[in-house]
């Protein structure tokens, strides 16, 4: 046990955001010895895949218990394909009605809990994700039980369950999603987000060749770019850009506002900050916004600038 996963020796760790969470999971799960039990409401084929990976060339045992709620699959929130990957490793894939955990145990000793779904948004798999909590515990007597039962009160599935579900999966007629119409203006100003400050969870994990030259992923580029454009970082972007003279902000500067904007305590060194904003330009040019240009002019520094009111 590190002094560092527990600070005080309270038995836990501090609370981790998104990426601390999956770092550690990840790295409880390359060690394993004997099972994993992932208790999580969502389940993605980007997660499990992720899990496979942690998992490779290990002979133990391993559970996933999803929801699989009829809107969960119609919807899109779970993916089917889950449960071939896991036949595929041998590992049970079930399902548990009403499921609404997140929980994940290794080896009966390391317990995670917390808000992280097993998908790509949930685990920060993708670049963009959402700010998630959880704690890691040493599992109690006690924890063990309670999971064990809802493993027993959970509903194994098989090739037919799969198979059906699939048929009716493949028979629904398209769902579009809801929109709802805004806040009233008054409403919508008082709960405008703040972008003065960002964690670091916030930023692209990877930078865009990385995730584009994985060639097993499926990239819509139109879908990305909205999802970057209505990201929190973007946006925290955008606000610095506009309070600068000439809209225009240099590396080392960038570098220097984004250091002093984080949330994050302890902070991460210099080099560290610089990687996140080398991910968030990587994108940036890669994907490519009409009003944004990322230049070297005079053969100084590289610069960002902000090329009409955005």
């Amino acid at each position: 046990m590190s002094e560092y996963e527990y600070p005080l020796s309270t038995g836990r760790s501090n609370i981790l955001g998104t990426e601390a969470f999956r770092d550690l999971l990840g790295q409880s799960l390359l060690t394993t010895e004997n099972k994993v039990v992932i208790l999580s409401a969502y389940v993605k084929v980007i997660g499990v895949e992720w899990l496979k990976e942690k998992l490779i060339n290990k002979d133990i045992k391993c559970v996933v218990i999803a929801r699989w709620d009829k809107s969960d699959i119609a919807q899109g929130s779970s993916d089917l394909d889950c449960y071939k990957i896991c036949k595929d490793n041998n590992w049970q894939f079930r399902i548990l009605k009403d499921l609404h955990a997140k929980i994940m145990l290794v080896d009966n000793k390391d317990l995670f809990i917390g808000s992280p779904n097993l998908t790509g948004h949930g685990m920060s798999l993708i670049p963009v994700s959402n700010k998630e909590m959880g704690v890691k515990l040493d599992a109690t007597s006690s924890d063990i039980n309670i999971i064990n039962n809802l493993i027993e009160e959970s509903v194994i599935i098989d090739d037919t369950i799969f198979e059906q579900l699939k048929l009716w999966k493949d028979k629904l007629p398209e769902i579009k999603k809801q929109s709802f119409p805004s806040f009233p203006k008054i409403v919508g100003d008082k709960l405008k987000e703040n972008f003065d400050k960002v964690w670091v969870h916030n930023f692209p994990w990877s930078k865009a060749e990385e995730l584009f030259g994985l060639s097993k992923k499926n990239i819509n580029h139109n879908v990305l770019k909205k999802n970057l454009e209505n990201s929190k970082i973007f946006k925290w972007l955008i606000n610095k850009l506009k309070k600068q003279e000439n809209n225009e902000i240099y590396f080392g500067k960038l570098s220097s506002i984004i250091h002093n904007s984080l949330l994050d305590d302890p902070k991460p060194y210099r080099k560290g900050v610089k990687d996140l904003q080398i991910n968030l330009y990587s994108f940036l040019k890669k994907i490519k916004f009409d009003y944004l240009e990322i230049s070297v002019p005079f053969a100084k520094s590289e610069r960002i600038k902000l090329l009409m009111n955005k």
